[in-house]
């Protein structure tokens, strides 16, 4: 019954946002903690670079970053902002549980002419906007990606718009997450009912599995 009224409690927080202001301005602190107390040479992953600004605050403190954006319009404006960057490995990669290819949707605010209006493209149907077209993108699988990663990763920040929730699962059902610093993530549970559900789910998963190293806060 505890587990029941603590879904249906994160269910309703997370669909109507309540209190999300106050949570994200804490998670926001903790990211910059984290990030101040990285040493120069860190391994992070930006999973969603979508235009790079993060990927280029990574860059400047002179960490090892690999970058995955999978939209064209997007990596070209990345690829703009950092492109004195060596400390730099980039796909132009949407991430998932396996390596296949997949439309990409363009929300109702996408402006060919606008790089930053790619922020709300998703692997999601029915994010589509109305007379939007998708494009066709090749998708990694990022579990088997981090397994290859010869060191521990510093950092991994998964902002992929309503298809987290997966990925964490895996991440953490296989362990994964003990070789990862700290891991923060943009959860959309506001996107769906079955998106909601399953994102107030994995919030009972880490509370249960006492799991200190995943915010599920970010942004």
């Amino acid at each position: 019954m505890e587990d029941y009224f603590f879904i249906l409690k994160w269910y309703f927080f997370g669909r109507l946002k309540i209190g999300r202001r106050a949570r994200k301005k804490a998670a926001f602190e903790k990211f910059n903690e984290v990030l101040n107390s990285l040493e120069k040479g860190c391994t992070v992953i930006d999973a969603g670079a979508n235009v790079g600004e993060l990927t280029k605050i990574f860059l400047d403190k002179g960490l090892t970053v690999h970058a995955f954006e999978p939209d064209p319009i997007a990596i070209v404006e990345l690829k703009s902002r950092c492109k004195s960057a060596d400390n730099l490995i980039l796909f132009q990669r949407a991430v998932g549980l396996k390596s296949e290819t997949k439309k990409l949707y363009r929300y109702r605010k996408f402006d060919e002419a606008n790089p930053y209006s790619t922020q709300g493209s998703s692997l999601l149907e029915y994010r589509s906007g109305k007379n939007k077209p998708f494009v066709e993108i090749t998708v990694i699988n990022l579990i088997e990606y981090i397994k290859k990663i010869p060191n521990d990763l510093s950092l991994l920040k998964i902002d992929i718009e309503g298809s987290e929730v997966e990925i964490l699962n895996e991440i953490i059902n296989q362990g994964l997450y003990r070789k990862i610093g700290n891991i923060f993530v943009e959860t959309h549970e506001r996107f769906s009912h079955s998106l909601g559900l399953e994102t107030a789910k994995l919030k009972l998963k880490i509370k249960k599995l006492n799991i200190k190293n995943i915010n599920l806060d970010w942004v």
